[in-house]
């Protein structure tokens, strides 16, 4: 596994531990689909949850956050409803990004969670 790997694994491993504090209930990580991979698939209420996890380490031009462009979110929306067809849920969708930043050594500096991120708020 090489350095990036490591460090985007670290921040999905961060980021799925935080949702479970915060009392979600994990279904799936790393699914993969032609469309790309959606890090982590969770349910909360009345919400299933597709989170896209970005983890930067220091000197990154800006918040891990603003990488997922509106392609990347075509990209998401699709791999989705794949997964949605595969695995069909009463549940609302919803897409939510989780931004990671850590230093060199590993250790977690800064964590933001948008829910909604397609046009929501910060949650946690």
């Amino acid at each position: 596994m090489n350095n990036a790997s490591k460090t985007g694994a670290a921040g999905e491993e961060f980021t799925a531990g935080r949702m479970k504090q915060k009392g979600y209930r994990i279904l799936a990580r790393n699914y993969h689909t032609r469309y790309g991979e959606l890090d982590i698939i969770a349910a909360s209420g009345k919400y299933i949850v597709f989170v896209e996890v970005k983890t930067r380490l220091p000197g990154a031009v800006s918040e891990p956050e603003t990488f997922v462009t509106p392609s990347k979110q075509k990209k998401l929306v699709k791999a989705a409803l794949l997964y949605l067809q595969k695995f069909p849920t009463d549940l609302q969708p919803r897409f939510d990004v989780a931004g990671v930043t850590m230093d060199l050594s590993g250790c977690i500096t800064g964590f933001h969670y948008l829910a909604n991120a397609f046009g929501g708020k910060e949650l946690f």
